[in-house]
C-alpha cells in the first residue's frame, strides 16, 4: 500500500469539504463560549449540549457581537478545514442574537439612543445628600431587599427617617408600579429615593431597563440612587439616576452616615481648635514680651522726648492764651466805655430831658403849641404845655 504524506491528506480533505454543497452557507444555532478577539477577528466556540465547533468571524466587529457566555446565536457562514493546523471550522460571515440575545441588542440600542439624548450626562446628576434625614425606599416590601437596608442604616444611624413604597420589582407591570411611585415620592419632600431591587436573571431585571422608567427617573427633583442586582448587574436605571450602588447593601451605606463617628469628629474638631488657638496665644504671648522689651528703651526715650515737647508747647499756649485775654479784656473796656457814653440814662444825668406825647416820644417837629407834653428828666416827669415854639438854626462849626 503506497503512502501519503500528511499534507497530501490534509489537502485531500480540504477538498472534499470545500466540494460539499451542504457545507457552503450553512445557517448554525448554538450557544456562544470563548468569545474573544484578536486584532479585528473575533474567535468562539459554538456549541450545543452534544457537539462543538471551533468559529472565527473575519472583521468580526461589522456584526452583532455576544454579550455574554452562554448566549444562543444563529451563525451564517462555510466550513473549513485548516490544513496547517489540521482544525475544522466555521468561517463566519454574520451572527444574529436569539432570544436573550435579541433583548441585549435592544438593551444596546435603547441605551445609545438615550445616551444621544443626554439622559446620562454627568451634568444633570444632581449630589447624593451628604446628611440625609428623610430617605424613601422603593422596592417591595416582601423582599429581602428593604431588611439588609434598614439594618445597614440602622446600624450607624438611628436618626434617618426610612419609609418603604411597596411596589412589583418584577414582570411585566413592574416598571409602570415603579414609574408611579417615583412620581409621586418626588413629590413629598425627601431627601433621596433608593430605588432597589436583589439580584436576578437578566429577563428579572428588564423592567429596570425599561424606557419610560428612565425618562421618569431623569426628571425626578429628588436625587435618586438606583441599586438594582448584584456587583456585575448593569441596568438603564444605573446609568440614569443620580448615583448607582452596586448593590442595596451599598445603597444604604452610601446614605447612613455614622453618627457617632461624626460625634466624635466633631469633639476632635473642637479640641483641635482648642489646642490651636491655645498654642497661638501662647506663641503670641512670648512675641509680645520680646517686642515689649525691644521697644522698652525706646519708648522710654520717646516719651522723655514727647514730655519735654508737650511742656514747651503748654507753655507756648499759656503764653499766647494770657496776651489773647488782654487784648480781649482791652476790647471790652472801649466797648463797655462807648455803651456808657450812649446809656440814655447817662444822657438824662448830664441834664438832657426827653419830650413824649400821648405816651409816645415827640420831636420838636410833631409839638404843636398848645400841646400837653411830658418833660422826662432824670428824678422824673413834668407835665407842660407848650406857650410858644421857637425853633433854632443850627450854625455848623467851620
Amino acid at each position: 500500500m503506497d503512502s501519503i504524506s500528511v499534507s497530501q491528506l490534509g489537502n485531500y480533505i480540504r477538498k472534499v469539504v470545500s466540494a460539499q454543497e451542504g457545507l457552503r452557507y450553512v445557517c448554525v444555532f448554538g450557544e456562544v463560549s470563548s468569545f474573544k478577539y484578536t486584532g479585528p477577528h473575533a474567535y468562539f466556540t459554538l456549541k450545543d449540549q452534544d457537539a462543538a465547533i471551533p468559529c472565527c468571524c473575519f472583521n468580526g466587529r461589522k456584526t452583532y457581537n455576544p454579550t455574554k457566555e452562554g448566549e444562543s446565536v444563529l451563525c451564517t457562514g462555510s466550513v473549513d478545514y485548516y490544513v496547517k493546523t489540521g482544525k475544522l471550522s466555521l468561517i463566519v460571515n454574520t451572527i444574529q442574537p436569539v432570544g436573550a440575545g435579541k433583548l441585549h441588542l435592544l438593551l444596546q440600542q435603547l441605551k445609545e439612543k438615550l445616551d444621544k439624548e443626554g439622559l446620562f450626562d454627568v451634568a444633570h446628576k444632581k449630589p447624593i445628600p451628604r446628611f440625609a434625614k428623610r430617605v424613601c425606599v422603593v422596592t417591595s416590601k416582601t423582599g429581602a431587599v428593604i431588611r439588609d437596608i434598614v439594618r445597614t442604616v440602622r446600624r450607624v444611624n438611628d436618626v434617618i427617617d426610612i419609609d418603604v413604597f411597596d411596589v412589583r420589582v418584577q414582570g411585566d407591570a413592574a416598571a409602570a408600579e415603579m414609574c408611579h411611585a417615583l412620581r409621586l415620592v418626588d413629590t413629598l419632600g425627601y431627601d433621596c429615593v433608593i430605588l432597589a431591587r436583589g439580584g436576578g436573571s437578566f429577563e428579572d431585571l428588564m423592567p429596570f431597563n425599561d424606557e419610560q422608567l428612565a425618562r421618569v427617573i431623569y426628571a425626578m427633583d429628588t436625587p435618586i440612587i438606583s441599586a438594582v442586582g448584584h456587583e456585575t448587574d448593569f441596568s438603564i436605571s444605573d446609568w440614569v439616576a443620580d448615583a448607582r450602588s452596586a448593590t442595596p447593601t451599598a445603597a444604604a451605606q452610601l446614605v447612613a452616615y455614622d453618627v457617632e463617628a461624626i460625634k466624635a469628629q466633631i469633639v476632635r474638631d473642637m479640641e483641635g481648635a482648642y489646642n490651636h488657638l491655645s498654642n497661638m496665644q501662647r506663641q503670641n504671648g512670648v512675641r509680645f514680651a520680646h517686642a515689649a522689651r525691644a521697644l522698652s528703651d525706646k519708648s522710654l526715650l520717646r516719651i522723655a522726648g514727647a514730655e519735654h515737647t508737650l511742656k514747651a508747647d503748654m507753655q507756648r499756649l499759656t503764653i499766647a492764651t494770657d496776651n489773647l485775654l488782654k487784648a480781649k479784656e482791652m476790647q471790652a473796656d472801649k466797648l463797655l466805655a462807648a455803651l456808657s457814653a450812649a446809656n440814655p440814662v447817662r444822657l438824662l444825668q448830664n441834664g438832657y430831658c426827653r419830650l413824649s406825647k400821648d405816651g409816645q416820644n415827640a420831636d420838636f417837629d410833631s409839638i404843636a403849641v398848645g400841646d400837653t407834653v411830658n418833660v422826662v428828666a432824670d428824678r422824673g416827669v413834668l407835665s407842660c404845655e407848650v406857650k410858644q415854639k421857637t425853633k433854632m438854626v443850627l450854625v455848623p462849626k467851620e
